[in-house]
């Protein structure tokens, strides 16, 4: 199964800007995935410094990132921060692995306009549901995740091609990306 073919192709049409702010909205929401294997492997250091370069997107995207100097820098700590599912046993180390790569894929982007790569990033992140629903048998038209991921990513669409300035719009989006510390896996590290 796909991600929503009719959103998937809507988002090659977002310019640079609605790209990252789409693909920081799923990194944001898919944080809690990163932090909870963070904790179990004792990686607070990393899960401290990933939410510090997480934050800075979002500065960026409103407008409120002065320089770009240091992002070069956030984009090299950053790699160190990315598990590499071979070397744990935990199967939470491939969506943490899911949150690093997009995360780095939003540092990048303020560093190259050219990337544009939030089909990529939609399809990574709904493939990794599908794989955790296929684990539990459970099939994506019976599953009330894959809904609220369906309509959760409809809403950030929305949001972002309304025409709201973009200070607006971000003071929108983070608490909806946030969805009450809830990942798209259905991870909610305040259980």
């Amino acid at each position: 199964m796909h991600p929503t073919n009719s959103l998937h192709e809507q988002l090659a049409e977002l310019n640079h800007w609605q790209q990252l702010a789409f693909n920081t909205a799923l990194c944001e929401r898919s944080f809690a995935n990163f932090e909870l294997f963070c904790d179990i492997e004792e990686w607070q250091d990393q899960a401290k410094g990933a939410r510090k370069i997480l934050n800075k997107v979002w500065e960026y995207l409103r407008g409120q990132l002065k320089s770009l100097k240091n992002m070069e820098k956030q984009l090299e700590t950053l790699t160190d921060f990315i598990p590499d599912p071979d070397n744990f046993e935990n199967y939470g180390a491939y969506p943490a692995m899911d949150t690093t790569v997009a995360l780095q894929s939003c540092v990048q982007s303020i560093l190259d306009s050219s990337i544009l790569d939030a089909q990529a990033i939609q399809t990574m992140m709904s493939e990794r549901l599908l794989e955790v629903l296929d684990m539990q048998e459970i099939e994506p038209s019976e599953s009330e995740l894959w809904q609220r991921h369906q309509t959760f990513e409809k809403a950030i669409y929305d949001l972002i091609t309304a025409h709201n300035s973009h200070a607006d719009m971000i003071k929108q989006l983070i608490p909806l990306s946030q969805d009450k510390g809830v990942s798209h896996l259905g991870i909610c590290l305040d259980d």
